[in-house]
């Protein structure tokens, strides 16, 4: 560690100080307010005695109160030695995090910076912290962090060779989690703004806002909040996001709002994720509400998911379902799902139901998500398929190049 790091010691032992302050990793109000909490200071003896409680403890309960006494005497003069009381565990563990979130909203950069010299992932959940209580100070460290310039960071940069963007990406995740914490309109704002400047790691920064929004208020609060999102792409990403948790605490009123936005450019991955969910409990039903939606993306992709969610549980009953559906754009829709889902099993079924959907830029699409799944699974009777197929050279090479990471694996 950087030399100029160094221990401070707490108070003396034995010695109790009752003060206030923010409460380290504390639930925080819809609009920033952040309780404050009575702390007893920890002697260094007590900090160790706690630790090796929450090491050796048998029981989870009694690791967890150890570990919630540890946070409760946790100051910026003892968080060193506390530190070390949780830094056997892995930077993934929720104690690990919650401490280094507890400890940015006390110490800010101080304990922001100690994370770069360090293998664990120690800075994201500090800045967390750190922004979960002056959001302003922690967003114009970033902004004007130099990290090519600043030998702090060399162990990151030139040791680990993490490239610059890269880690201030991963840190920008965190700003916004803690910038949601105390104002989900600062966090969305900023988002909004990096959006707007071209920064498309930024559309996934939403989604720990929504998780704010949700935990502040019931689903139906945290859609119209959604919906009022300024960029459309972020709109749709939060109500998709919305739509997940809706579904899984009131699938009727989940399933009414899907309905009226059904129409509306953002709103198919709210039919997605509520017609999958549906889908689960009751596929027929989940496909008879999807069939009645206004034609459009929202129906199609609804629709294809539902499918997807039938086949994988019963694939025998959902073919049964589409052998018995007119010819029509839903049933293009129904046969896409089916395919992509029952290649992953059986490809030339998959392919054999592909061939027959009636929208040629449809049937390619799903041509070549079946075809990647047989490739996959066995090259040479894809390539002895390919071969006979009479499909142009483009839809081939799309076949036999690999997809982007998760494009046709999560159609499973």
């Amino acid at each position: 560690r950087p030399s100029d790091r160094h221990w401070l010691s707490a108070a003396d032992p034995g010695e109790t100080v009752a003060r206030t302050q923010p409460a380290p990793g504390g639930a925080r109000g819809e609009f920033g307010s952040s309780p404050t909490a009575v702390l007893i200071s920890l002697s260094d003896s007590e900090i160790k005695t706690l630790g090796e409680r929450f090491r050796d403890a048998a029981s989870p309960v009694e690791r967890r109160l150890a570990f919630s006494k540890l946070l409760e005497g946790l100051t910026a003069e003892n968080a060193l030695l506390v530190r070390e009381q949780i830094e056997h565990l892995k930077d993934s563990s929720p104690e690990y995090r919650e401490f280094h979130y507890a400890w940015g909203t006390i110490a800010g950069a101080e304990a922001v910076i100690f994370g770069a010299d360090t293998e664990g992932d120690d800075m994201s959940p500090a800045l967390a912290g750190w922004a979960s209580t002056d959001p302003a100070a922690a967003r114009r460290w970033l902004e004007t962090l130099d990290m090519a310039n600043d030998p702090s960071f060399d162990s990151l940069l030139k040791d680990r060779k993490i490239p610059a963007e890269q880690l201030r990406t991963h840190l920008m995740r965190g700003l916004v989690a803690g910038m949601a914490s105390a104002d989900p309109r600062i966090a969305s704002q900023f988002v909004h703004e990096q959006v707007s400047a071209g920064n498309k790691a930024a559309y996934g920064m939403i989604h720990p806002v929504v998780e704010t929004v949700l935990r502040a208020g019931s689903p139906a609060d945290a859609a119209g909040w959604a919906q009022g999102l300024e960029d459309q792409h972020l709109r749709g990403a939060a109500m998709g996001h919305v739509a997940s948790r809706f579904v899984s605490k009131d699938p009727e009123a989940a399933r009414l709002w899907a309905t009226t936005v059904a129409d509306q450019p953002e709103g198919a991955g709210v039919v997605a994720r509520v017609g999958s969910s549906l889908a689960r409990r009751d596929a027929p039903a989940a496909l008879a509400w999807l069939s009645g939606l206004p034609a459009g993306k929202g129906q199609n992709v609804g629709i294809n998911v539902a499918m997807r969610e039938w086949t994988g549980s019963d694939p025998t009953a959902a073919s049964q379902y589409l052998t018995e559906m007119l010819p029509s754009p839903v049933k293009d829709s129904a046969i896409s799902g089916f395919s992509r889902r029952l290649a992953w099993e059986d490809p030339q079924s998959a392919i054999t139901w592909a061939e027959t959907i009636s929208s040629e830029e449809q049937r390619t699409q799903t041509l070549i998500a079946a075809g990647r799944a047989w490739n996959e699974r066995e090259p040479t009777n894809a390539a002895a398929w390919l071969s006979g197929s009479g499909l142009s050279a483009e839809v081939q090479q799309a076949i036999l190049s690999p997809a982007k990471r998760g494009h046709d694996r999560n159609q499973r």
